[in-house]
C-alpha cells in the first residue's frame, strides 16, 4: 500500500517557501491563542452591540420603529407592542454588526498582515537567509505567493473564525449571499494588491531598519483611515466629479455600501454609508457602478492591475537587489495604465457647472506623483551609472545607438525614459483637451509648464545620484523636496504681488491652476528660466558622466597635461 501524503506535505510539494511559512508559524500555541481572541473578540462585539438596544419605550434609539423629528431632524423613537416589549428593527441591528465586524476585518486583514509581510522579510535581510532564498531553485513567484499566503496565516485564521457569525449577521441584515461573496472576493484582492506594495516597500527601504515596519504600517493605516473618512461624510457626497474618487477603489469597504443598498432599509435609519454617490461615479461617461456586479469587478480588476505591476518589481529586486525597481520598458505600460484610468474619471462631468479644466487640476496632480514615484524606481545606482559610461562603448555595434540605450537600457541615465513616460501620459490626454476644453491655449500651456517641472525634478535627482557620498539617495530626496517647498514659500511670501505669486505656481507642481490669468510673456519667460534651469543641471551631468567614464590611465595623463 502506498502512504498517504499528508496536506502539509502536499503544501510543500506545491510551494516549498509556503510549507516553510505555515511550519514555523501553526503550532497548538499560536492557534489556541488565535481561536481565543477570535472568539472572545466576536463575543465583545456581540455583547456590545447587545447593550445598544433599548429596554424602555419613550426613549430614542436607532434601533426603534417610531418617529420624531428634533430640530428638523430625524430621531428613531421607540415605542412598543401590545405585549409591552419595545419593537426595533431587528435588519437594521444585524446591519450595524455586519458593517462592523467587515470594516474590523477590513484593517486587521491590511495592516496587521502588512506589518507582518515586512516584519519578515526586514528580519530574514538582517539575517542574510533572505539571500538563501535567492540562491534556491524556486522562483520570485512562488516564494512571495509562499510569504503573502503563509506569513499572515495566523491572521487568515483570526478573519475564518469570524465567518460564520459574519455571515449570519449579513443574511439576517437581508444581505443577499451573492452580494456578500462579492465583499470576500474584493477584500481578497485588495490583500494582494496591499500585501505586493508591502512586499516591494520591504524590498526597497532596507535601509529605514527598525522603523521600516512600523513607517509602512502606519501609511497603510492612514491611508485606508482617509479614504473611509471620504466615504462616511454626513450630509455630503462621496464623490468630486475628478481623478480623485479613484481613490474610492482602493479601499474595499466601498463595496459595502451596495450590502447596505440591498436592504432596502430607509436612508435616515441607514446612515451615511450607502450606494447613492456610488450610482453618480462615472469612468468615461459610463455609469459602472449602477451594479454592484459591475462595480465590484471594476474594484478588483483595479487592484488586479496595479498588484500585477508591483510584481514586476518584486521579481526584479528579488533576483538584483541593485536593480531599478522597474524597467524603462514596463514603465511604459505603467504610465499608459495610469493615464487610461486617471483620464477615464477626469471625464466624469463636463458640463457648463463642472468644466474639464477643474478635473484637469486634479489629473495634473496625480502625474506629479506618478513621476515623483517612477523617479525613484527609474533611478540607477550611482556605480551603474558609472560602469554604463565607462563601458558603452565596448559594448556590441548593435547595442551603440545612444537613444535605443537611454530608452531601453538597464544602466543608462533615465531622463529619456522619463521623456517618454511624459509623452505618453500627456499625449493621451490631447484628444479631451481639444474635445472638452475651453481654453485650450492656457491648457496647453499649463500641460507643458507641468512637463518642465517635472523634468527638472528629474534632472536634478540624477545629477545628486552621481554625487560620491553614501548619503546621495537622501540628497536627491531633500533637492526635489527642497525645490517643491520653494514656490510655496514664494507664494507665501510674495502673496501681494501678482505676477510674482502666479510666477511660483507656475514653478510649482500643479502649474495649470494659474495659467488662465497669467500673461502669455509671463508664461513664456518662466518657461524659458525652466529650460536654461534643466539644460544646466543635465550638462552637469553630462561632465560628471563624461568624467566618470574615463578611464584611469587617461585621468592620470589629463592631469599630468594639466
Amino acid at each position: 500500500m502506498f502512504a498517504q501524503i499528508s496536506p502539509l506535505d502536499q503544501i510543500g510539494e506545491f510551494n516549498p517557501q509556503l510549507f516553510r511559512e505555515i511550519k514555523g508559524r501553526i503550532n497548538l500555541r499560536n492557534v489556541v491563542i488565535t481561536a481565543t481572541l477570535s472568539i472572545v473578540g466576536q463575543v465583545l462585539l456581540w455583547l456590545s452591540f447587545k447593550g445598544k438596544l433599548p429596554l424602555i419605550e419613550g426613549v430614542n434609539n436607532r434601533y426603534c420603529t417610531g418617529e420624531a423629528y428634533e430640530n428638523s431632524y430625524y430621531v428613531p423613537s421607540c415605542i412598543a407592542d401590545l405585549n409591552g416589549n419595545v419593537m426595533i428593527i431587528k435588519e437594521l441591528w444585524w446591519l450595524d454588526v455586519f458593517t462592523t465586524m467587515s470594516v474590523i476585518g477590513i484593517f486587521i486583514l491590511l495592516v496587521a498582515g502588512s506589518y507582518m509581510l515586512v516584519t519578515d522579510i526586514a528580519k530574514e535581510e538582517n539575517k542574510g537567509t533572505f539571500n538563501f532564498i535567492r540562491l534556491s531553485p524556486q522562483s520570485a513567484t512562488n516564494i512571495f505567493l509562499g510569504k503573502i499566503l503563509g506569513v499572515p496565516i495566523l491572521i487568515y485564521l483570526f478573519g475564518f473564525l469570524a465567518i460564520p457569525l459574519h455571515l449570519w449577521a449579513g443574511l439576517s441584515a437581508k444581505i443577499s449571499f451573492p452580494l456578500i461573496i462579492g465583499f470576500y472576493l474584493v477584500l481578497a484582492t485588495a490583500c494582494a494588491f496591499f500585501y505586493s506594495v508591502s512586499s516591494v516597500l520591504s524590498l526597497t527601504t532596507g535601509g529605514w531598519g527598525s522603523f521600516q515596519a512600523p513607517v509602512i504600517g502606519t501609511f497603510i493605516l492612514f491611508f485606508l483611515l482617509s479614504i473611509m473618512g471620504i466615504t462616511l461624510q454626513v450630509n455630503a457626497p462621496v464623490y468630486t466629479e475628478t481623478s480623485f474618487d479613484w481613490f474610492l477603489l482602493f479601499y474595499p469597504g466601498t463595496f459595502l455600501a451596495y450590502a447596505v443598498e440591498s436592504t432596502f432599509l430607509a436612508s435616515q435609519t441607514v446612515g451615511s454609508l450607502n450606494a447613492d454617490a456610488l450610482m453618480n461615479l462615472r469612468w468615461y461617461g459610463a455609469g459602472l457602478w449602477h451594479h454592484a456586479f459591475s462595480g465590484g469587478v471594476f474594484m478588483m480588476v483595479n487592484y488586479l492591475v496595479w498588484t500585477f505591476w508591483l510584481w514586476q518589481g518584486l521579481k526584479r529586486r528579488f533576483h538584483n537587489p541593485l536593480a531599478t525597481i522597474i524597467s524603462k520598458k514596463q514603465s511604459y505600460g505603467i504610465s499608459a495604465t495610469f493615464a487610461i484610468i486617471n483620464v477615464g474619471f477626469a471625464l466624469q462631468n463636463v458640463s457648463e457647472y463642472h468644466t474639464f479644466f477643474h478635473s484637469l487640476i486634479t489629473v495634473q496632480g496625480f502625474n506629479l506623483i506618478l513621476f515623483l514615484l517612477l523617479i525613484p524606481c527609474l533611478m540607477p545606482s550611482r556605480q551603474a551609472l558609472v560602469d554604463w559610461a565607462r563601458f558603452r562603448h565596448q559594448n556590441s555595434g548593435e547595442n551603440r545607438h545612444l537613444f535605443k540605450d537611454l530608452g531601453l537600457g538597464e544602466k543608462s541615465p533615465p531622463l529619456l525614459a522619463i521623456i517618454i513616460n511624459l509623452a505618453i501620459v500627456n499625449l493621451y490626454l490631447l484628444p479631451s483637451v481639444f474635445t472638452f476644453g475651453d481654453d485650450i491655449f492656457s491648457i496647453l500651456f499649463g500641460l507643458v509648464a507641468g512637463i518642465m517641472v517635472i523634468l527638472f525634478y528629474a534632472s536634478l535627482a540624477q545629477t545628486m545620484m552621481l554625487l560620491k557620498t553614501d548619503k546621495r539617495a537622501l540628497l536627491a530626496t531633500g533637492a526635489v523636496m527642497l525645490m517643491m517647498a520653494t514656490p510655496v514659500v514664494g507664494i507665501v511670501l510674495w502673496r501681494d504681488i501678482s505676477w510674482l505669486r502666479e510666477s511660483f505656481v507656475f514653478l510649482s507642481g500643479l502649474p495649470i491652476v494659474v495659467t488662465p490669468a497669467m500673461s502669455t510673456s509671463l508664461m513664456m519667460m518662466t518657461l524659458l528660466g525652466e529650460t536654461l534651469g534643466i539644460v544646466a543641471v543635465n550638462l552637469q551631468t553630462v561632465k560628471t558622466l563624461n568624467k566618470a567614464g574615463m578611464s584611469v590611465t587617461k585621468r592620470l595623463m589629463m592631469a599630468e597635461t594639466e
